[in-house]
């Protein structure tokens, strides 16, 4: 599991550099402004439709099915379940798209009600584009759960990285041929949504190479009462629902309410979000590469096993995640000003982007670990409990946000998305042991928390002390001195503070690094 987390995790920070890039680049040509709140509101409705349909859903439930098939040695039904699973999704997105596509002016109306007639007629054009690139992401999703069941992860590694790259350089050459446009609104975005549409088809492209490595079998059927699809439905359904309430906690957070504030905020809050996810992020990798192993272990009800991998799971999650988040708040400035403080973006852009990042600072823990929770539950193929917490998560994160945007605005809305997020994996938490009706290690997760947040605090001194002493310095130099000086501090308070995850680490980078060393004293 750990090679497989490495490797998606990798592959994830390099897509993630690559995301950046993009966002810098858009930022850079056309600042923080109503033209990019656009760009950013465009891809709200088609994400929306395909994390609920397919890439949180069903994708989720897709998993457990298949490494079930693979423990009992019965491949020929995960190549049956897959075919019959890809045929139902193409057929279904079709219908759903075709529709999506006429009442885009009215989805647009939905998303974000504080913009103008003319913003609302450009998203519309936009979002039409957009769905495009969501039919490829529907189909990636199926193959990647496939991947992610073999343990085979080439494909869902380099797949990310050419999306991106192809966005960056698509855009910039197809803006350069774009007219501004005879209105306020700088046109020119629509680039960057063609660009996404050709890209996902990229994605799709390599998707395919990294299946067919595996040999398949395809079927032409559409057998949705084969016992695999059925469960497949059944679990998914509440997976699909669950999805349907975080994402309309995430469109209140970020776009409904936020096109009610000062043009660029639905920005700031989008970019401010996708910095935060760096360590989320890891959590994921982490997440994806244990779902399999722990729902293996618990197809053959090895609650041993179950315990050991889950609790392992959360303490490196909270490990990699508790500093991360004190670290954003302290360098929030400075890594927003390095990373898109260029051309069109200015300084007072960095400054609300800034906020937003110190609020979503705050709930980094809580969406880490909840990527660790979450799959507790679906490794047992149960998907009902999550959809409860997650509705009642949302009936008081509607409130929080609401609260948050009237009285403290930009950052009220970012501190509202934390809370929630604490509110949702602590339920999540007492449910899954209730569920189980067994221990999942806690206290030794606890005692951990407790050692690293000790060990963060002193980080977060030895960066204070850095970025005091290099005030007069250039932004990316005094970043990256606290980055290092931060690193450096935390792991030193980590081991002396003797955190079992500090250790792993460390031997995980001697087996690593030992072979290298050896080498080059041999060659010495």
């Amino acid at each position: 599991m750990a090679r497989a987390a490495t490797l998606i995790g990798v592959a994830m920070a390099l897509s993630r550099v690559l995301g950046f890039v993009r966002n810098s680049v858009i930022s850079a040509a056309f600042g923080q402004n109503r033209s990019v709140d656009i760009l950013n509101a465009s891809y709200f409705a088609p994400d929306t439709i395909y994390l609920i349909l397919v890439g949180g859903g069903m994708s989720t439930a897709f998993i457990p099915i298949l490494s079930r098939y693979l423990a009992e040695r019965r491949e020929d039904q995960v190549w049956y379940v897959t075919s019959v699973a890809y045929n139902l999704v193409l057929l279904l997105l079709f219908v759903v798209l075709a529709a999506a596509v006429a009442f885009a002016p009215l989805l647009v109306r939905v998303v974000a009600p504080g913009f103008g007639p003319a913003a609302l007629a450009d998203a519309a054009a936009l979002t039409r584009i957009m769905f495009l690139a969501i039919l490829f992401h529907a189909l990636n999703a199926v193959l990647m759960g496939v991947e992610y069941a073999y343990q085979s992860f080439w494909g869902t590694a380099l797949g990310p990285l050419v999306y991106n790259a192809a966005i960056i350089v698509l855009g910039l050459l197809w803006m350069r041929v774009l007219p501004h446009g005879p209105g306020p609104i700088d046109m020119r975005v629509e680039a960057f949504a063609l660009a996404t549409a050709v890209a996902s088809l990229l994605n799709f492209l390599i998707q395919l190479w990294g299946v067919a490595r595996l040999r398949p079998r395809y079927a032409p059927s559409l057998d949705w009462r084969h016992e695999g699809v059925a469960r497949l439905a059944r679990l998914s359904l509440p997976v699909m629902i669950g999805l349907s309430f975080v994402q309309l906690n995430f469109l209140v957070n970020q776009t409904f309410l936020a096109s009610f504030l000062p043009a660029g905020s639905i920005n700031a809050l989008t970019l401010a979000s996708r910095v935060v996810l760096v360590p989320i992020m890891l959590a994921i990798s982490i997440g994806i590469a244990a779902l399999p192993a722990l729902s293996r272990v618990a197809a053959v009800r090895d609650w041993a096993s179950y315990r050991r991998l889950f609790s392992g799971a959360l303490g490196s999650v909270v490990f990699l995640s508790l500093p991360a988040s004190v670290g954003l708040m302290l360098l929030a400035g400075p890594v927003v000003a390095v990373l898109f403080q260029h051309g069109a973006f200015t300084a007072a852009d960095t400054a609300v982007t800034a906020r937003a990042v110190v609020g979503y600072s705050v709930g980094v823990v809580a969406y880490a670990t909840y990527e660790i929770v979450s799959r507790g539950f679906y490794a047992v193929e149960d998907t009902r409990t999550p959809l409860a917490a997650s509705a009642v998560n949302l009936l008081v994160s509607v409130g929080l946000n609401y609260l948050g945007a009237r009285y403290l605005h930009l950052l009220g809305l970012a501190l509202a998305y934390s809370a929630s997020g604490f509110l949702n994996v602590g339920l999540l938490t007492i449910l899954l042991r209730r569920r189980l009706r067994r221990r999942l290690g806690l206290m030794a997760t606890a005692s951990s928390f407790l050692r690293t947040l000790v060990a963060s605090a002193g980080m977060a001194a030895v960066v204070a002390v850095v970025r005091l002493a290099l005030a007069g310095a250039p932004t990316v130099v005094s970043l990256l001195a606290a980055l290092a000086a931060g690193v450096a501090g935390f792991s030193l308070f980590a081991v002396l503070l003797r955190i079992p995850e500090m250790a792993q680490t460390l031997v995980y980078l001697r087996r690593r690094l030992g072979p290298w060393a050896h080498a080059a004293g041999r060659a010495g």
